[in-house]
This record gives structure tokens, sequence and C-alpha cells, in this order.
């Protein structure tokens, strides 16, 4: 698989990634337009195979039952009047709600502003608590907001605005004000986490950032996720390809050497980046006219064919947690006059990348680590 401009000039795609997750009791959605970068997907139709769930207009939904556990196939396929655009097959693997109960779970995410939000490790945490986990330590120096975990409370290591380069470049400490509407305070040149001095010199140092932040716990499942700022700047295919072949493919690398070599046995996921809202008004209210949406789904296309082309080679799994975002609805929007001088208000969505709601994010992370609980953990 490649990330190269001449695959962009064939048509329509369908990126799914080779597995997607479930846990029983709980709903698994994929939303058709998160697969695809086609300017207007109202002109195609969406059609699911699958022996489980049904199709909406909008997605294709499940919530199995106790007894629906095990791996299911799906094929989906994109028509228009002129017939089948393009196909994918994928699969669900879909967990028991008890899958873990009794063990141990160190667990550490690295991100970016999403990852940090408040209600999103709020929402991860929730849903550890639920009867049939194991009990799950949430290691990191942030809390929900930048502010300072507390014993027990929701933790992660993430920054926004950041990308894979950041946490081997950043040195400074500062904050700026930002009205973005989810981080009112936010790191602007905070030194990276994992970067040490010693002897003068300023190096990364996973094994000294798990004794000085972990407290010498190595995590057992570790989560990225990072990317969007890494492309999210780029106006052509050939700038993003560049950036994905030199710079995020030398970074994303060696911090994942470096996890290794402290934490070899643990279960390593890196996100597919989201494709954000689902209106141009996201768009516009957070960059003006520095980005377009039709830009940004070719830059996010780009960057997950390139996550998922690698995973193998290099030892992840892709976790596809964008695919269960409701891009319509999910997003925040404020009410505002039509146009100048007008008595009518409506409402327009605010933020581009950042839902109103984590929940249905943070569900496609929870039936993951579901997964690997139930495949690796034992009580």
């Amino acid at each position: 698989m490649k990330t190269s401009s001449s695959q962009y000039e064939k048509g329509p795609r369908l990126v799914v990634p080779p597995r997607i997750y479930g846990v029983s009791g709980c709903e698994t959605s994929i939303y058709y337009r998160n697969l695809t970068s086609v300017i207007n997907p109202a002109n195609y139709a969406f059609e699911v195979e699958c022996e489980k769930g049904r199709m909406d207009e909008e997605r294709w939904r499940w919530t199995p039952s106790c007894d629906e556990c095990g791996t299911f196939p799906i094929r989906i396929s994109m028509w228009s009047d002129q017939g089948l655009e393009a196909e994918a097959r994928t699969e669900i693997v879909v967990s028991p709600a008890d899958a873990g109960k009794g063990g141990k779970c160190a667990f550490l995410y690295v991100g970016a502003s999403c990852t940090v939000a408040k209600g999103h490790p709020e929402a991860l945490q929730e849903r550890f608590l639920r009867p049939g986990n194991p009990v799950v330590t949430m290691l990191g120096s942030q809390a929900p907001g930048y502010g300072k975990p507390q014993p027990g409370g929701p933790a992660v290591e993430a920054y926004g605005g950041w990308s894979w380069s950041s946490f081997f470049l950043r040195d400074r400490v500062e904050f700026i004000e930002n009205a973005d509407g989810l981080h009112p305070r936010r790191p602007y040149d905070v030194p990276s986490p994992f970067l040490f001095r010693k002897n003068g010199e300023t190096r990364f140092d996973f094994p000294q950032y798990i004794e000085t932040v972990c407290h010498g716990v190595i995590p057992d499942c570790i989560l990225f996720e990072l990317g969007v700022n890494g492309v999210f700047q780029c106006r052509s295919d050939a700038e993003c390809e560049k950036l994905l072949s030199e710079r995020i493919a030398l970074y994303m690398r060696k911090m994942l050497t470096a996890f290794k070599e402290v934490a070899p046995d643990a279960c390593y996921g890196v996100e597919l980046i989201p494709v954000g809202s689902w209106s141009q008004d996201g768009f516009g209210a957070n960059y003006g006219c520095q980005q377009s949406r039709r830009r940004w789904l070719l830059n996010a296309e780009m960057m997950n064919l390139f996550y998922l082309a690698h995973a193998e080679e290099w030892g992840y799994e892709c976790v596809p947690a964008y695919l269960n975002v409701d891009g319509s609805s999910n997003y925040p929007v404020k009410m505002e006059p039509r146009f100048a001088g007008s008595d009518e208000m409506v409402a327009r969505v605010c933020n581009a990348l950042h839902p109103a709601q984590f929940g249905q994010w943070a569900d496609m992370e929870y039936y993951w680590m579901k997964n690997y609980w139930a495949s690796r953990l034992k009580g």
C-alpha cells in the first residue's frame, strides 16, 4: 500500500482498517462518510454486507449480545449511478463484556489536543471502571485540560498542536491563551516529558520518564493519537507525501523503537486520524482560509494509508476510533446571525476536529483494549 499522488487520481476509494472492534452489550458504528475523501458523499449509496447489525442512512451499527462474541466479516461498497465505485473488506472482533476481569493493566496514552481535551480521558476512565474490567492505572503527567493528575484519576501524556517529532524537539516552556473553546490555556512550547538533560546534553530518555513520571511502572498497553498536526497544513499530495516519508516516518519509528526497548511485551496501538466534522463551517471557524475540509480529507487519507501500510512491520495495531464518531451531529455548534444584520439565528459548527462529546471516540479505544485483555491479559 503506497501513499502516492497517482493513487488519488484514480477516483473514489474506501479506506478501512483490517479490523474494527466491539464489545458485547455496546454499540459499534461505521459512519460511511468517515471512510472516503470524496467531496460529496451524498452522490453515492453505501451498502454493507454482514450477518450482523443493520444499515442506516449514515452508518452501519450493531450492539452484540453476550452470546455474539467472535469475529465477523464485513464488506462495504460505494455505488454511483454508473455502478460500483469502490469496495473494502474488514472484520469486527467482538470481545466479552468481562474480558480482563480480575487482572491489572497499566495504560499510557500519548497524543495531542484530542487526547487531553476535557471529556476524553474522563470518558475512557469511566469505561475502565465498569464491572468486568481489570484494574487500570492511567499513566502520564497531564490530567484533562492540562491539569495535574490526581491519585486514581485520569492521566495522559498529550499536548495540543504536537506530532511525533514534538516529543523529540521541544524543550522550552511557555503557555498561550487559546480560544478554540476546548483549550483556554494550551501549552505552546512545553518541554517534552521524554527529554532529559544529562552531562549538559538533552536527549530522549524513555527509561527516565518511566522512573520519574510513572514511578517505575512499565505500561502494558500504549496508545498513540498523533499525526493530525504533522500533516494538517499540507496543501498538496506531494507535500503530504514528503512529510510522511521523511519526517513522520523518522520520528514515529524512533519513538516506537525507544518505547519497545523498555516495554517489549506491551500492546501498541496507533489511532487512525480523524476526518473531523462533516461541515466546512468548523474548518472556517478554526482556520479561516488556511485549510479546507476538502484538502484535509486528502491529508487524513494519506496519513491513514501510511499507518495501515506500516502496522505489521513496525509492530502496532491500527485503532479506528474515528469511524465510530458522528461527524454530522457530534461536533460543537454555536448560534450566530445567518448574515450581518439578519434577525435569523442559525446553528453553525464551530470546531473542525474536536467532537462535542468524546464518548463515541472513547468507545472504540475501549473496545480495542478489551480485545487486548481478552487475548493477552490474565487475571
